[in-house]
Formats: structure tokens, C-alpha cells, sequence
């Protein structure tokens, strides 16, 4: 009787005290982990060309739910469980933000919309193999997948941030505005990157369709003017990001607001970049786009850590006039 008790009062100090916001955090960044490897793995199968691996869903085929008889059934198989364990990580982020203490609104907005996106994932992933990984559909997929590690790392970024506080701006509306031009030149770079991938070589099977070609043909012409395109389109968002930092070296507390996100940004698009022309030049190798796909995936979040950062926590008016309120009776 006294161990059933014991339980009780545990599970009752549990549901009154909840998650600290510490665990919180570390849960969150587990879901960020989860999200982003699920991206470079679903590019394992594509550049394996495993895409049709399993040419049913959610079975693998019409006789096996799960089926690892071939090593491209076997690949695609891997990444389809592996969504299980996205799944369970998102799932805890749901669940910590309901028991974390105090609760949060925007913590539980956010946590929900990744576990949303987790069924989202699965049949948008069903589209690709009834359509027999259409170049659209794939793209959709990975579209997709840099927004939930958008939405991962947001989650991440406001788990730090204490409660009981307003936003206030750390930038002026010019540099803000830069910020903002910058995202989205960095989401249309992104985006063409996805249009490449879908004319070139890497489509997930060799009879697959690609972008401006046959199933069973690939558009040398076309690749190389959708690559020439990709390739403007980062130029200019570097522009921006090099205007960008130009531009804060006139303000010093804006520089010291935006110098860790926009100097990881950079670093990373530059990396991004030498990994692009190396893959142009020795015929896109597999091994190459898989560290190209990790690249544009950690640029998508900086992005969003860099247009978080234009704003700081501060004390709100309720929180200041309590700490007053507290200082007063401590001086009596």
C-alpha cells in the first residue's frame, strides 16, 4: 500500500512540477537532431537510387509490409523506420512542452506543428512512390523536410528564452529589413537547389522522371541551365549577406546581436559554395550532394536563428513591477 503511494505522490509531484525548462531544451534539441538526420538520410536513398526500393506504401510491396530482400528495399526500409524514431522525438517535444513548467503557448504551438508535420512527411512520401518519385513530389519532400528543421530550430532558439518576457527589437528597421531579404533569397536558393537535383542524375531510380526530361533521359541542356540559374541565385543572396555585414560594421550593437548567426551563415555558404562547383566539376558525385544536402540543411537553420536574433528578451511590465513590488517590502 505505502509503494502505491509512493507512485502517486510522484506521479501527483510530476503533474504539479512538470518538466524543468532545461530538460525542456535538451528534449528540444533532440527533436532537432531527429529532423534534420531523417533530411540526409531520405537524400541516402535517393542518391543510392533506392527511391523505389518499396514500390508500395505504407506496405514495402504488395506481399511484405517490411522487406529487406534487396539492398535498395533494404535502404528505403531503413529511412522508412527511422521516421518512427522522428516521430517518438517530435512526440516528446509535444509532450514536454504540455508538462514543462510553467507552460508555454508559443512552446506547444510550435512542438505541434512538428508533430503535424510528421504525418504530413508520410504522405507526402506516399505521393512520391504512387507517383513513381516525380520530380515534384520529391522536391515537395524535401521542401518540406527544411521547414520542419526551420521550425525545430525555432523551437530550440525560444526553449532559452526566459518566460515572463516581451520581445524588444536589437536592430533598426533597415537592418531588419536586409535580415528579411536575406531569408529569402537564401529559401529561393534553396528552392533552386531542389529544381538541380530534380533535372540531374541523383533522382532516386534510374527510370525515374526528371525536370525538363524523360524517365530515361537527362537534359544536359537543361541541367546546365537550371544549374546556371542555382548558381546566380546564391551569388546574389551572398551579396546580400556581404551588404548585410558591411552594413553592421557601422553599428556595433546590432553587429553584437547578429555576429554568431550571420558569421556561421557565412562560413557555411561558403563551404556550400566550394562543395557546389566541386560536385559541377567531377560530374556530381553521390558521396558530394549527401554533404551538399547536410550543408543546405544547416544553412536553413542559421537562417532562422539569424532572423530570431534580430530581437532579445526583455522583462515584461508585469514581471518589472513585481521585482519592484518585491524590492520595496524587502527595504521596509
Amino acid at each position: 500500500m505505502a509503494r502505491t503511494d509512493g507512485d502517486g505522490s510522484a506521479l501527483a509531484r510530476f503533474r504539479r512540477d512538470g518538466f524543468s525548462p532545461s530538460t525542456f531544451h535538451r528534449i528540444c534539441v533532440a527533436a532537432l537532431v531527429a529532423v534534420s538526420a531523417i533530411v540526409v538520410t531520405g537524400a541516402a536513398v535517393r542518391l543510392t537510387g533506392s527511391g523505389l526500393g518499396c514500390v508500395d506504401w505504407p506496405n514495402c510491396n504488395a506481399s511484405h509490409l517490411v522487406d529487406v530482400g534487396s539492398k535498395h528495399a533494404a535502404i528505403e526500409q531503413l529511412n522508412r523506420l527511422f521516421t518512427f524514431v522522428v516521430g517518438l522525438a517530435v512526440v516528446l517535444a509535444a509532450l514536454g512542452a504540455w508538462f514543462r513548467r510553467p507552460r508555454r503557448r508559443d512552446l506547444t504551438v510550435l512542438s505541434m506543428l512538428l508533430v503535424a508535420g510528421i504525418p504530413a512527411q508520410a504522405l507526402v512520401g506516399a505521393l512520391v512512390i504512387w507517383t513513381n518519385l516525380n520530380p515534384a513530389s520529391v522536391q515537395l519532400h524535401m521542401v518540406l523536410s527544411l521547414v520542419l528543421v526551420g521550425i525545430a530550430v525555432a523551437l530550440v532558439i525560444r526553449s532559452r528564452w526566459p518566460d515572463d518576457a516581451a520581445r524588444v527589437a536589437v536592430v533598426g528597421p533597415t537592418t531588419r529589413r536586409w535580415v528579411q531579404l536575406l531569408a529569402g533569397w537564401t529559401a529561393l536558393a534553396l528552392l533552386a537547389g531542389t529544381v538541380v537535383t530534380g533535372t540531374g542524375t541523383h533522382a532516386g531510380d534510374a527510370t525515374a522522371k526528371r525536370f525538363f526530361g524523360s524517365a530515361t533521359h537527362v537534359s544536359g541542356t537543361a541541367l546546365t541551365w537550371v544549374t546556371r540559374i542555382h548558381s546566380v541565385v546564391v551569388w546574389i543572396t551572398l551579396f546580400v549577406a556581404l551588404r548585410l555585414l558591411l552594413r553592421l560594421r557601422r553599428f556595433a550593437s546590432e553587429r553584437q546581436a547578429l555576429d554568431a548567426p550571420l558569421s556561421a551563415w557565412l562560413l557555411t555558404a561558403a563551404l556550400q559554395g566550394m562543395v557546389g562547383y566541386w560536385q559541377y566539376a567531377t560530374g556530381v558525385p553521390a558521396g558530394l550532394v549527401a554533404v551538399h544536402v547536410l550543408g543546405a540543411t544547416t544553412l536553413a537553420g542559421l537562417t532562422v536563428w539569424l532572423v530570431m536574433s534580430t530581437t532579445r528578451t526583455a522583462p515584461s511590465a508585469a514581471h518589472l513591477v513585481s521585482q519592484a513590488l518585491s524590492e520595496a517590502r524587502a527595504a521596509r
